[in-house]
């Protein structure tokens, strides 16, 4: 090869170096970019997430505690009334917000069960079934008052038992609790805890 063709051939490549170093560079900051993209994008999905299931979270818990000034003011009503006086028109009103209240508390379960993680739905359906015993008993006019408040302390117990361990498990799940769902559920229970190992474990 003469010297001529030794340029030139050194020349071009020279030109497809450039040509090649060029494209690498663009094409590996392009996929830097994708990737900067989807973390975001991922990082959206997950913040999003996070604030539905929290609202979700929150509106069993406004629900609940919406339901129990309703039962409060049930047993200020009852007090001291005999059973055969029967319900009076001061019930009306109350019942009408206590099922106001559990339509509230179903309607956020759904939302559980929708942001999820399942058991959080499931736990969340535990707290409407002991609210759903509660009210039974709280307008059962063949209880009289004393009876009727000593079964209703027994589920005012399995409430708070099953509220904490809904409390504990949305701390977990949304990353602002120290304590695991796992540990405070055991703890509420003294034994088997109400998230199965394994399960409604993925804090955002």
């Amino acid at each position: 090869m003469d010297e001529n063709n030794a340029a030139v051939l050194a020349a071009l490549i020279g030109v497809f170096g450039a040509l090649g170093g060029t494209f690498l560079g663009v094409w590996m900051q392009r996929r830097a970019t994708m990737d900067q993209i989807a973390a975001q994008e991922r990082a959206e999905r997950r913040g999003q997430l996070r604030a539905d299931r929290s609202a979700s979270y929150a509106e069993v818990m406004d629900a609940s505690e919406r339901f129990i000034a309703s039962l409060d003011d049930i047993v200020q009503a009852r007090r001291g009334q005999a059973p055969s006086n029967g319900p009076t028109d001061q019930w009306a009103p109350i019942r009408e917000e206590s099922q106001a209240a559990m339509r509230m508390l179903r309607r956020a379960i759904w939302n559980v069960r929708v942001s999820g993680p399942e058991d959080m739905a499931d736990l969340a359906k535990s707290i409407y079934d002991v609210n759903m015993k509660r009210f039974r008993l709280a307008f059962d006019d063949s209880l009289d008052f004393d009876e009727m408040n000593e079964r209703l302390n027994a589920r005012n117990t399995e409430f708070r038992q099953r509220r904490a361990e809904f409390v504990a498990g949305a701390q977990h799940i949304l990353g602002n609790g120290g304590t695991t769902a796992r540990q405070a559920s055991a703890g509420a229970r003294g034994g088997e805890p109400a998230i199965r190992p394994g399960s409604a474990r993925d804090p955002l």
